[in-house]
């Protein structure tokens, strides 16, 4: 027999930042799942003496050796007092190893549940089935019914004579349920299994169970498969010609692309299925569907409805179609145009324009507007006589609508449409629909799109008279890599100054827009054309004018830079780009790098400004508490409080950088070096603070969950 593998080994590691906690610790095993250690249990027997298993049964530092069953029995890792005398024996399996029901998956039927519940509450042990027949954990191979018969896996107990017979006990442990087909047919497990039948009758002989079982037309029933292998007219009744002894209540069937609907109720009180199943129709995933044209050939529905027998398909649509659709045609680069059932059908039969006309379905057929004006599709009515012209009136089949442009821009068909006509513009100036070009203003001022008629002759200029299409102005927000967002206020500039002032003398628009740099600016391009110091304030040495600054807190020390602070006592070019480069390719400096003279440091040296080394307070207002983690999963979080220290009268500068080192040089530090006197243990342990070395404090450091929050 197999013993369970377990993984019990409590590894502690050397101390460095950042701590996980310690109250729960799971171990994975190869062959039963996951076991759950709980130091607060054992803490709590043990009066918190974290010694008495560390380091003596648990090494704090090397990592263990997987420990067996086998070997805990004899008195390694956990069996050290789990041997029945000072603690529960390790054959109390379920003290540790949590027992759930488990899914087992069998090939070509789907999945049984087995309950350990029953079994345990009948007396078994574990060990009467594992590893005898059960591999603990899995996986386990898949045993059939024919070798648990021959007393394998479940058949050494379900033998009829230990537990039932795994031998034509099927439904006490699958699950049967009634089973739901196409067409309202359903398929009763208790009605046959009341009539005596057994699984085996059925199973696999006719029917494969599970997932990959097969589907079977009414024709293969007839032919002896599937439920005709009983249903013969000799064994039981006849699937030919005995439909509503399975099919309870067939649906209407419901054609939802005409809006059609087949009513079975109806056509049961004078016909019989098979009437027209299966000459006519064939049911289910086989079904064809067929087309108005087909019908009327006397095909499906048309067989019948031919005027003679019943009402003809041809000329009698609102028979079966109950109600028509307002239907959106596409067009090829344009708009769908909308097409009114009920607009039409107050003026005309269906059969006036079908078939003569339009072909539905599949058949149907789109005409160019040149076919239309030459009498086909709509062309037949609306030729201005009986109807307003395809020609045009583009307008009232084509809806238009007001054209919203980037920049506010707005292009209003009916204004237009009120001087022009669609041909005026389409196709000549823009093609309608995605297919469209955008043209840019310079492109426009030469003619192009709008240009064309707005050139200061036909209409007003495209140049130089931007609001009366530009309906508003926005502001613009510039991203800059180097200095962050720049908002531009059109809202400013166009109370002093119009459009055409600045474009395009000053700035291109759209696509032809360039960027300048500030050095290019102070040379009288872009902004810098009026910002001279004649004009307007000057680009040099007016950063705040234009580009925000805010307040920068840097969250990984609790530092913060005040910007409004230093711009009331220097200039913005005395540290931007001499000691930073402003936004996103900004470099951080260490403590170390500003001690040397650099970023802050510059100034704050004792001379210019107070000096960044002993006056931490000043810029780092708020200490934060520091979490320190470890390289595993078995010891709790430390918590270092400077609120703590600060309040017992130490200074920054008493640790900062005497014992801690800045955070780039900073090291792992071990609980044996601390015991040495370095880091925490400068302090804790040479008379100063409670000892690093006394086990009973160790909790005064390491916090369990419930302490920390």
């Amino acid at each position: 027999m197999r013993r369970l593998l377990i993984l019990v080994v409590l590894c502690l590691v050397p101390l460095v930042l950042f701590a996980k906690d310690y109250k729960i610790v799971k171990f994975p095993t190869e062959t039963v799942g996951q076991v759950t250690f709980d130091h607060e249990v054992h803490l709590l027997k043990l009066k918190n003496n974290c010694t008495e298993c560390h380091n003596g049964i648990f090494h704090v530092i090397r990592k263990g050796k997987p420990v067996t069953m086998a070997e805990m029995e004899k008195g390694a890792s956990c069996g050290a007092c789990h041997n029945k005398k000072r603690a529960f024996a390790l054959t109390e399996c379920l003290r540790c190893h949590v027992v759930k029901n488990v899914t087992m998956t069998i090939p070509n039927f789907g999945s049984l549940p087995f309950p350990h519940d029953p079994h345990i509450s009948a007396g078994y042990g574990c060990t009467d089935c594992h590893n005898k027949l059960f591999k603990a954990g899995g996986p386990n191979t898949h045993v059939s019914m024919a070798s648990m018969e021959m007393g394998k896996s479940c058949g050494a107990c379900h033998d009829g004579k230990t537990a039932f017979s795994v031998t034509g006990s099927c439904t006490k442990c699958h699950i049967v349920k009634d089973i739901n087909f196409s067409d309202d047919a359903i398929f009763g497990h208790t009605y046959h299994l009341d009539k005596k039948f057994k699984c085996s009758d059925c199973h696999s002989r006719l029917f494969i169970a599970g997932p990959k079982s097969v589907r079977y037309t009414m024709n293969d029933m007839q032919k002896g498969r599937s439920c005709g292998g009983c249903h013969d007219g000799r064994l039981a009744f006849s699937v030919k010609g005995d439909c509503a002894r399975c099919h309870k209540a067939p649906k209407d069937v419901k054609f939802k692309a005409a809006s059609a609907q087949f009513p079975h109720k109806f056509h049961l009180g004078i016909y019989v299925c098979a009437d027209c199943h299966s000459g006519l129709f064939v049911g289910g995933a086989t079904s064809k569907r067929f087309t108005m044209a087909d019908m009327e050939r006397d095909r499906s529905c048309g067989a019948c409805h031919d005027s003679a027998i019943a009402f003809s398909v041809t000329g009698s649509c609102d028979r079966c179609h109950k109600e028509t659709k307002e239907l959106q045609m596409p067009v090829h680069r344009l708009n769908p145009v909308p097409f009114s059932h009920k607009l039409h059908k107050g003026l005309f039969k269906c059969d006036d324009c079908h078939f003569k006309l339009f072909q539905t379905g599949k058949l149907a057929k789109r005409f160019s507007m040149k076919e239309m004006e030459a009498g086909k599709s709509c062309g037949a009515c609306h030729d201005g006589k009986t109807a307003f012209s395809v020609k045009e009136n583009c307008s009232k089949c084509h809806p238009v609508r007001d054209i919203p442009y980037v920049a506010d821009a707005l292009f209003g068909h009916d204004r237009h449409l009120k001087a022009l006509s669609c041909y005026d513009c389409h196709s000549k100036l823009y093609i309608a629909g995605p297919g469209n070009k955008r043209q840019s203003m310079a492109a426009m001022e030469k003619d192009r799109s709008c240009g064309a008629c707005h050139d200061a002759d036909i209409a007003f200029s495209v140049k130089g008279d931007c609001n009366k299409c530009h309906r508003s102005t926005a502001n613009i927000t510039f991203q800059i890599p180097t200095a962050g967002s720049l908002i531009f206020s059109h809202e400013i500039h166009t109370s002093a100054y119009k459009c055409d002032d600045c474009h395009y003398k000053i700035f291109a628009t759209g696509a032809a827009a360039k960027r300048f740099t500030m050095k290019e600016m102070e040379g009288g391009k872009s902004c810098g054309a009026c910002h001279d110091a004649a004009t307007a304030f000057s680009v040099k040495e007016n950063c705040d004018r234009c580009h925000p600054v805010k307040e920068i807190s840097f969250k990984g020390t609790g530092a913060r830079f005040s910007h409004k602070f230093h711009i009331g006592m220097v200039s913005c070019t005395e540290c931007h780009d001499k000691l930073y480069l402003p936004g996103p390719g900004n470099k951080r400096y260490s403590m170390a790098e500003m001690e040397q003279g650099k970023s802050c440091g510059a100034c704050h040296d004792g001379k210019g400004a107070f000096s960044v080394v002993g006056d931490c307070q000043k810029c780092h207002p708020a200490s934060k508490a520091i979490r320190f983690d470890f390289q595993g999963k078995s010891i709790g979080s430390v918590i270092f409080s400077h609120k703590v220290h600060v309040a017992r009268s130490y200074l920054c500068g008493d640790c900062h950088y005497k014992i801690y080192p800045s955070e780039k040089v900073r090291k792992p530090v071990t609980m044996r070096q601390m015991e040495e006197g370095k880091s925490c243990g400068k302090c804790h342990g040479f008379s100063m603070a409670f000892s690093v070395k006394d086990s009973a404090s160790c909790n005064r450091c390491h916090k369990r969950e419930q302490e920390e929050m």
